[in-house]
């Protein structure tokens, strides 16, 4: 498989120089490697709205920013992304690791260092496949009950006594709260309303307190959302 890679750090030369790191290494270890570079953390969520990174390398000084703020969310939002810290300053190291994160690679690093820490994350992203299940819930189809990813969802709603669940190719009921769905999808979801709950990977944009998905359909996000919507799309403080 080709891992993909993110470098997130304010100094564009520091991208170079470890974009030219990683394609050493993937040359000598005969790895399958594709990287991408990001100068904000905000270039960094609007590329993970619609794809995947297996592996994040990510500044911790980026400017107005703070990358373990950043990280910390990120890593809440996509579990199966392995992080490591770039970055000149040693003191952060415990903040760092209590995210769980790969490693700590302080400025100026030598090549052999990044390329150990490199080799952990492959062997993480292997494991995390392999033994990560994708959150499921259960609905009502024709009458038989089925198992569906939460991951295909594009939005909830609640209709009266029953939630309505809307996929790509169809609608389907689920006699339970929306409350208590909200709950089960994970942490790519937000709640917008009391009525509903958006996938974020099909969220186009959110602006004036509206949110417009991909598929044109919009949602008003209610007063008492507003607040965790901005924190959780938009990482806002």
């Amino acid at each position: 498989m080709t891992y993909q890679i993110g470098l997130c750090d304010d100094e564009i030369y520091q991208i170079k120089v470890n974009g030219l790191f990683l394609k050493e290494i993937a040359a000598k270890n005969d790895m399958d490697l594709e990287y991408h570079g990001f100068s904000s953390g905000a270039q960094l969520k609007k590329y993970l709205r619609d794809k995947e990174l297996d592996i994040l390398f990510m500044d911790i000084d980026l400017g107005n920013e703070s990358g373990i703020k950043i990280a910390s969310q990120l890593s809440r939002q996509y579990p199966k992304m392995v992080i490591s810290f770039v970055t000149g300053h040693r003191e952060f190291m415990e903040e760092a690791f209590d995210i769980d994160a790969m490693g700590y690679l302080v400025k100026p690093y030598e090549i052999n260092r990044m390329e150990r820490v490199l080799r952990r994350s492959i062997l993480q992203v292997m494991a995390l496949k392999q033994s990560v299940k994708e959150p499921e819930i259960t609905v009502i189809d024709e009458n038989l009950k089925k198992k569906i990813i939460c991951k295909n969802i594009i939005y909830i709603q609640r209709q009266q006594y029953k939630s309505v669940v809307v996929t790509p190719q169809r609608e389907y009921c689920v006699y339970e709260p929306i409350k208590a769905l909200y709950k089960r999808v994970g942490a790519g979801f937000l709640r917008v309303n009391q009525s509903e709950v958006v996938n974020m990977d099909y969220i186009n944009t959110i602006e004036n307190n509206i949110v417009m998905l991909k598929n044109g359909m919009q949602m008003l996000v209610g007063r008492t959302y507003r607040k965790d919507v901005m924190l959780r799309y938009f990482g806002a403080k």
